[in-house]
């Protein structure tokens, strides 16, 4: 024969308390019911654990008629069929120690005598309870300390407003940077002008902005004269100065000496203005001073525009 009662003593322990195995002894299902763990915050689902009983051993056909039903026996072959089981098991235990009983644990012997047997942790003997797992629950108190956990540490992260100069988001002041770098290179590059295209550009209406300084070149003689501008910055600020006040006008928030380089490159008609002030880790750069505030917030139109978007800083 090629089938085994421990696969009839798996299917029955599944809808009964109580599978006696004759001459061996009986598995007994043991419900639990579910628990909660508040150390580990988890509700335990229920379960029933398989134990084993070695004192009832009587035979109450439960096993036998399993056996008669699903492999069409007789009772009597049936009983034999056990009794020739046992039989197998009692001498795999003098032999190797240990019986396995399939998914539901299996026999050992302790210290050469007695029998133990150990259930696996996932037989819980029910359909019932198949697909329930644990599920993490916690309670009012954890929850608060939670939250508040979370709040500190978010109030924590953030510059309180009346004293932050870096209200705009990380990515915008990121952006604002390239943007800078990439104006600096464009107006820190020499302009070629044509006096003739000049000559004739003066018919336009004129516009109010800062006077060019004119920088003289050599030219070879047939060449009609070129000449070189930068742009300079409005006698307003330099007249404000940058030495003492209790307010600061900052036009940039750098992080280190190479941006602060490349933004001096990038407005060379600001350069001698710039001043410093330490802020955390950033450096605020500042062009004026004043105890008027609103003498500060007026020159905001003598800056170029792309350097208008200025932080008064008290």
């Amino acid at each position: 024969m090629m089938f085994s009662i421990i696969e009839h003593i798996e299917y029955l322990i599944t809808c009964h308390d109580c599978v006696v195995v004759p001459g061996w002894g009986a598995f007994i299902a043991n419900y639990d019911a579910s628990t909660y763990d508040a150390a580990k915050s988890v509700m335990v689902r229920p379960r029933r654990s398989i134990g084993f009983n070695a004192s009832v051993s009587h035979n109450d056909g439960l096993l036998a008629q399993s056996l008669m039903r699903r492999e069409g026996i007789g009772y009597n072959a049936a009983m034999k069929f056990i009794a020739d089981s046992v039989t197998t098991f009692r001498q795999q235990l003098s032999l190797d120690s240990e019986v396995s009983m399939g998914r539901l644990g299996y026999f050992r012997r302790n210290e050469g005598r007695f029998i133990e047997f150990v259930p696996f942790y996932h037989a819980n003997g029910s359909d019932q309870f198949y697909g329930l797992g644990d599920l993490e629950i916690k309670d009012v108190a954890t929850l608060e300390r939670d939250a508040s956990a979370a709040e500190e540490e978010s109030v924590a992260a953030i510059v309180p407003k009346e004293r932050n100069l870096f209200s705009r988001k990380a990515i915008r002041t990121a952006a604002s940077v390239a943007v800078l770098l990439g104006l600096g290179v464009l107006l820190s590059t020499p302009i070629i002008v044509d006096r003739e295209q000049q000559s004739m550009a003066s018919m336009a209406p004129a516009l109010t902005a800062p006077q060019p300084q004119q920088l003289g070149v050599t030219v070879e003689q047939g060449v009609s004269s070129q000449g070189i501008t930068t742009v300079t910055a409005n006698p307003t600020i330099a007249s404000v100065g940058n030495e003492s006040g209790h307010y600061y006008m900052v036009i940039a928030t750098l992080r280190d000496q190479h941006e602060l380089d490349a933004f001096k490159n990038a407005n060379p008609s600001l350069a001698p203005y710039m001043k410093i002030l330490k802020y955390k880790a950033f450096m605020c750069v500042y062009v004026a001073r004043s105890d008027d505030y609103d003498q500060l917030m007026g020159l905001r139109n003598e800056l170029p525009e792309h350097l208008r978007d200025v932080w008064i800083y008290n």
